[in-house]
């Protein structure tokens, strides 16, 4: 799962002007000279009562709040000074909001790279306890549980991201991350949802389509499988295990030269890098062969695999070729051997 990184800002301190009821200068005084929070946080809720409009007052009581770490309760100030303050002047009160939201989030980030699952997510609780509208912290809180194996509470915050904003560059990951996360629970159908709205928001993102015709393939429908596959081949073809799956879709579907071709593009990428790959599918492409009745390609194929490691599959698949060849002692003897090695 993938974490969205921002810039670190420092604190921005507004000194805010003269004008008001005794309580907003107490208030003032309290948040910028003593540093008194708490103070700060009572004459700031007396000097709303003697003005409800003003801003600057709400902005003092979002400070004061965030001090304390009372960030629900900050992030609700800090919409309302928001609301009430003059066009030119809510950037004061959204950079002041941004600064809780960035030390907390970078404490997460922090945390994260120390691998202190637990403590980064606290971190990222708080970041987007003061600042409910920012998806990134969603996104990397989400991530943060599923490390820790809460799943319920990792979908909870994609979605909250999702929520926040559904169509941006962020959105993408927070789309992705939710179908990692449904899939790791097993829940392909919403998964593949997820990984559409990955494919739909980023047309040309390789994983984005790879994923969903991974989820498709899981849910046996292979034609949904092979469409995603392909889009994802348009733009990086020389993956080996794209096209092996591309492969076991076009076998399924029976289009058996299809399969062939790319379960031999697949053997040739992953040679020398993927042994596990490269030998499976080798195998694949020799029972394609046989099913094409290509039977020299499949013998010669299917004794390649042999020579990397003896199976009962590989036996009876080449005692299959032969047979079909009219070799019958050799179909005989690769027959026995398959069982033999399969103990039955």
């Amino acid at each position: 799962m993938k974490m969205v990184k921002i810039c670190l800002f420092g604190l921005l301190i507004f000194m805010i002007g003269c004008a008001g009821s005794t309580n907003f200068t107490s208030a003032k005084v309290y948040y910028y000279k003593n540093k008194d929070y708490a103070k700060a946080e009572s004459f700031a809720k007396l000097a709303i009562q003697d003005e409800p409009q003003n801003w600057e007052a709400y902005l003092i009581l979002a400070l004061a709040l965030a001090q304390q770490e009372k960030y629900a309760e900050a992030a609700d100030a800090f919409k309302k000074a928001k609301e009430l303050a003059p066009e030119n002047k809510k950037k004061i009160v959204s950079d002041n909001q941004r600064s809780f939201f960035v030390t907390n989030y970078n404490k997460g980030i922090s945390a994260n790279t120390m691998m202190d699952y637990q403590k980064a997510a606290e971190f990222f609780e708080k970041a987007v306890a003061v600042d409910p509208e920012n998806p990134k912290g969603y996104i990397n809180l989400g991530v943060a549980y599923s490390k820790l194996k809460q799943h319920d509470k990792s979908l909870e915050a994609f979605k909250k991201a999702i929520e926040v904003d559904s169509t941006s560059v962020e959105a993408v990951e927070a789309w992705r991350n939710l179908g990692i996360t449904y899939q790791a629970n097993g829940d392909y159908e919403n998964a593949a949802k997820a990984f559409a709205k990955v494919a739909e928001l980023a047309p040309d993102d390789y994983d984005g389509h790879f994923s969903l015709g991974d989820m498709y393939f899981q849910m046996g429908d292979r034609q949904e499988a092979l469409e995603s596959y392909l889009k994802a081949a348009e733009i990086k073809g020389d993956d080996a295990a794209l096209q092996y799956q591309i492969g076991a879709c076009y076998f399924t579907l029976k289009k058996y030269k299809e399969a062939g071709q790319a379960f031999q593009m697949a053997a040739a990428l992953s040679r020398d890098k993927d042994p596990d790959l490269y030998k499976d599918a080798l195998f694949n492409l020799g029972v394609s062969y046989l099913k094409m009745q290509d039977y020299d390609a499949a013998i010669t194929t299917l004794k390649r695999v042999l020579a990397i490691e003896e199976t009962s599959e590989v036996h009876e698949m080449l005692g299959a070729a032969y047979g079909k060849k009219g070799m019958k002692e050799e179909a005989i003897k690769e027959f026995e051997r398959a069982k033999e090695l399969s103990g039955k």
